[in-house]
């Protein structure tokens, strides 16, 4: 027994390898709703026979802008169970609690800062009164696409982008204007200089006559 134990945590190590391989190559994955299927991992049978009784094998993946990623994970069993909770990189993180399909499920959604974050939940089971904690490991090889979501330009960025132009053309024209009037002077000075040469040679050329 304690063979195949072994045998199993070396196939989930072989397993997180590949996945975190797959997560850093595919980070730009585009903006959508996905489906794919999740593995879980606790140290002792029982707790991997319970994650895996109540936890939904198929998890969403949501990519949202700029690398924005949300997880949407289904626990059934909400009967037995309470106090939901969820940890990403060994941290605490906000969850929307989402109403499930049926009576006894729930969906929590949260938001991960990369695909190769390590995800653990945490639920407290009345019949054992205390905490049971598992890995949740997505599974990248049976990602899905469900819906594609379209990129809308915001329309402040567009006013902010406007605005700018806007600004750039009022520079420029005040610039042009500046350059005009200062070479005003320098035409006119100009036109007096060349009328005053032409004047004086003719002068000169009605006393050489």
């Amino acid at each position: 027994m304690k063979i195949l134990k072994h045998l199993f945590t070396i196939c989930l190590t072989i397993l997180c390898f590949t996945n975190v391989a797959f997560a850093a190559g595919n980070e730009d994955i585009e903006p959508g709703l996905y489906n794919l299927k999740n593995d879980v991992y606790h140290e002792q049978e029982i707790g991997m026979s319970m994650a895996r009784t109540y936890l939904n094998e198929t998890m969403q993946l949501e990519v949202v802008g700029d690398k924005t990623y949300n997880y949407i994970v289904e626990f059934s069993g909400t009967e037995y169970m309470n106090n939901h909770r969820i940890t990403v990189d060994g941290k605490s993180v906000d969850i929307e609690e989402i109403a499930g399909e049926g009576a006894s499920t729930i969906k929590l959604k949260f938001k991960v800062d990369s695909l190769d974050s390590k995800i653990k939940t945490q639920i407290y089971v009345d019949a054992m009164e205390r905490d049971v904690e598992f890995d949740i490991i997505p599974n990248f090889d049976t990602l899905e696409l469900v819906e594609k979501y379209e990129v809308e330009v915001e329309e402040e960025e567009v006013e902010a982008v406007n605005t700018e132009n806007e600004s750039d053309d009022a520079e420029e024209t005040q610039e042009k204007a500046k350059e005009s009037k200062s070479s005003t002077p320098v035409i006119i000075a100009g036109a007096v200089a060349i009328v005053v040469v032409i004047a004086g040679a003719v002068v000169f050329v009605k006393k050489k006559k």
